[in-house]
């Protein structure tokens, strides 16, 4: 009987730890991969190194880096509904995982593109009047993010800068 009472302690431990892992792995090291993650509202951590070659136009960025964790939206456009948008991307990663998502004023994502898995150009219509956002999200990413952006319909682009 002593044998069984000690066993089911030790399982009930080995439960509780378990359900305590999880949920600190799940509220405390975020999952870049998740859309929750990819469109939260919080920017606040975000560090990368910079290395220069910057351009940036009216309707584009390029930028070399290394080291990005974190998150920045770093253009804005407001937008008819029905525009349609193109994103033509240069981006080249050479290490970490990098995404480039499309928000809406709601924090909805419109398009999203995984730099490691993902070709091509980032092409979608706007669903609705309003202002959109391009967001850019790392870990442990280096590389060269170039992008423009042209649209069907006229378009009004502002960029953000990092420490805003």
């Amino acid at each position: 009987m002593k044998k069984r009472s000690n066993l089911i302690i030790i399982c009930l431990i080995v439960i509780i730890i378990a359900a305590t892992g999880t949920s600190l792995y799940k509220h405390y090291l975020p999952n870049i991969d998740s859309n929750n993650y990819l469109s939260s509202n919080d920017e606040s951590e975000r560090s990368f190194d910079y290395h220069g070659n910057e351009k940036s136009g009216e309707n584009t960025k390029s930028f070399d880096f290394e080291k990005f964790n974190g998150k920045w939206s770093l253009i804005q456009f407001t937008s008819n509904k029905g525009n349609k948008i193109n994103i033509n991307d240069n981006t080249k990663i050479s290490k970490g995982n990098f995404y480039i998502v499309i928000l809406d004023s709601e924090h909805n994502i419109i398009a999203k593109k995984n730099e490691l898995k993902d070709n091509g150009n980032i092409n979608f219509t706007t669903p609705k009047d309003g202002k959109y956002t391009v967001r850019i999200i790392g870990a442990n990413a280096s590389g060269n993010f170039n992008i423009s952006i042209s649209a069907s319909n006229n378009i009004n682009v502002s960029h953000i800068d990092l420490f805003n």
